[in-house]
């Protein structure tokens, strides 16, 4: 063990022959007490720490008109204490040894931050960060991972505005912080609902990892918290763009988030190129989602081709009602009545009076005015289109007897 050789070699030279007067007095004592040093540091070597402590009892009292060599042994002792796993009690110790002022300003220094590891070691975090901040301040040796030691203190005690700052401060001193460095820091400021600063640590940890998928779901989920969903569309669309979103759950998201965002025409572009690609499953529940987005971006003809594909996957009367209606849209009367009579003969709509009334206008169309009648007339049966249709039966009558006179 080498842990008293300070001590030893400078009570040495102050034992010594020499007529000079050594440079701090202080630190003169008898050779007796010089060979007791001695003796204890043979026994810590020895690991008879227990005889060892009883010597430094016996050797304090002893030291009190020299208090550089006191300081210094009892500095030791509290290393002593530390071996043996005593944090509290090293602690003890050592912050009375500081008290005395009697340290060099290196080894005060030293002791400052062996006195935060013992706080820390015990469990002591409120005195563990003060003391470690109180180093910090003084030491120009102190090196980013000190400031992470203090920032978890700070974190610990729920002080998340100061852990925050001593995070930024070992971030600007690495040369190469860690990402994980950026991401305590994100939820520091996450649990002070500082939105802001999170994106801000996001995109710069972004810039050094460009390939993460995880930091732009990360910056985008901060922009939809803070309500910022322009912002949080951009991230998207740039992750899609740098081919980050690749899983038909994303792709599908990202269709949802432009169509919340009036952007339906966008939308549905990126939905159909994905199920071209085979990167989005073609089946009727992604055909149709795709097939109301052209609806809602007014492309009737793009909807009624995705709606048939949707239908040829997945035949669903309702579908084929709403085809009709496209059609009808369109103006395609003959695809029309094609669509609405074949989902009201498989039956099961939610809505088949609407059908018929839609299935009548198309037949009234293509001038073939007695299966209008037939259809207007079964309309008349479903009370919410009954007046529509009663009335479309009129305007037939009337055009009937007019052309009859």
């Amino acid at each position: 063990m080498s842990w008293f050789v300070l001590l030893v070699s400078m009570v040495a030279a102050a034992a010594s022959a020499d007529p000079a007067p050594p440079a701090d007095a202080k630190l003169e004592v008898p050779p007796a007490v010089l060979k007791e040093f001695q003796a204890i540091e043979a026994l810590v070597g020895k690991s008879a720490y227990a005889e060892a402590g009883r010597k430094i009892e016996v050797l304090l009292p002893q030291l009190k008109d020299a208090p550089a060599a006191r300081a210094l042994l009892l500095r030791n002792q509290a290393a002593l204490f530390g071996m043996q796993k005593h944090y509290a009690h090293a602690a003890m110790i050592l912050e009375e040894c500081l008290a005395m002022h009697s340290l060099s300003e290196t080894d005060s220094g030293k002791a400052m931050f062996e006195l935060a590891q013992y706080y820390v070691a015990a469990e002591n975090y409120p005195k563990a960060a003060n003391a470690l901040g109180e180093w910090i301040g003084k030491s120009s040796a102190a090196k980013p991972e000190h400031h992470l030691m203090l920032a978890d203190l700070q974190t610990r005690l729920n002080r998340h505005a100061d852990a925050a700052a001593s995070m930024e401060i070992a971030i600007a001193a690495s040369p190469r912080p860690k990402p994980e460095w950026y991401q305590l820091l994100v939820g520091l400021y996450h649990e002070q609902h500082d939105l802001d600063h999170c994106a801000r640590v996001l995109a710069a940890l972004i810039e050094q990892n460009p390939g993460q998928a995880l930091y732009w779901s990360q910056l985008t989920g901060v922009y939809q918290e803070a309500g910022k969903l322009k912002q949080a569309l951009a991230v998207q669309q740039l992750m899609y763009k740098n081919g980050l979103l690749t899983k038909p759950a994303e792709i599908l998201q990202l269709a949802q988030v432009l169509r919340y965002q009036g952007l339906s025409v966008r939308a549905a572009e990126l939905l159909q190129l994905e199920i071209e690609k085979g990167r989005v499953e073609p089946s009727a529940r992604n055909l149709g989602l795709t097939a109301d987005l052209w609806l809602e971006a007014k492309e009737l003809r793009k909807a009624a081709a995705t709606l048939e594909k949707s239908l040829a996957v997945s035949y669903s009367g309702d579908g084929q009602h709403r085809l009709g209606q496209i059609y009808s849209e369109l103006h395609e009367w003959s695809k029309a009545q094609q669509a609405l009579s074949r989902a009201l003969a498989d039956g099961g709509l939610k809505n088949p009076g609407g059908a018929y009334l839609l299935l009548g206008l198309a037949h009234y169309r293509t001038n073939a005015k007695d299966r209008a009648r037939e259809a207007f007339g079964k309309a008349l049966a479903s009370p919410s289109v009954r007046n529509t249709a009663k009335r479309w039966l009129e305007h037939i009558e009337k055009e009937s007897g007019r052309n009859r006179g």
